[in-house]
C-alpha cells in the first residue's frame, strides 16, 4: 500500500500538460493595407485611413504614449454625430503600440471617429476625415 503513493504521484506528474512558453494569447494582428488614403496626427496618437484602393478598409491607430484611458473604445458614426447609441463599434485600445481595424465597405466619403471611455462613460474625442 505504501508502495503505491509514490506511483500516484509519478503518475499525476506525468499527466500535467506540457506548458507551453512565449505563447501569445491573443491572436496575431492584422497586417497593414498598403495604401494610406489620410493621416491625422493628434499629440498623443496618429490615426490612418488605409486600403488597397482608394475606398478606406481598414482603420491604423498608433498611440504613441500610454493612454490616460484605459478603457478607450473607437466608434464610427455619420459626420457631425457624437451619439454611439446607432454607432458602429470599431475596437479597443489599449496601452503604446499599433492597431489595426477593419472598416465596412459603405457608401461613406467622410469617416468620424469617436474615442469614448466605456467606464466614465464619456467622449474623450473626435475624429474626422
Amino acid at each position: 500500500m505504501l508502495a503505491l503513493i509514490p506511483l500516484g504521484i509519478i503518475a499525476a506528474t506525468l499527466a500535467i500538460p506540457k506548458q507551453h512558453k512565449n505563447a501569445v494569447l491573443q491572436p496575431s494582428p492584422s497586417a497593414a493595407l498598403p495604401l494610406l488614403i489620410k493621416t491625422i496626427e493628434k499629440e498623443n496618437y496618429t490615426i490612418i485611413l488605409r486600403g488597397n484602393s482608394q475606398t478606406p478598409g481598414q482603420l491604423e491607430w498608433i498611440n504613441k504614449t500610454v493612454l490616460t484611458f484605459p478603457t478607450a473604445v473607437i466608434y464610427k458614426t455619420a459626420p457631425g454625430k457624437n451619439d454611439i447609441a446607432n454607432a458602429e463599434l470599431i475596437g479597443r485600445i489599449e496601452a503604446r503600440g499599433t492597431y489595426h481595424f477593419d472598416l465596412k465597405n459603405d457608401s461613406t466619403k467622410n469617416y468620424h471617429f469617436i474615442l469614448y471611455d466605456f467606464i466614465h462613460q464619456k467622449i474623450i474625442d473626435s475624429i474626422n476625415f
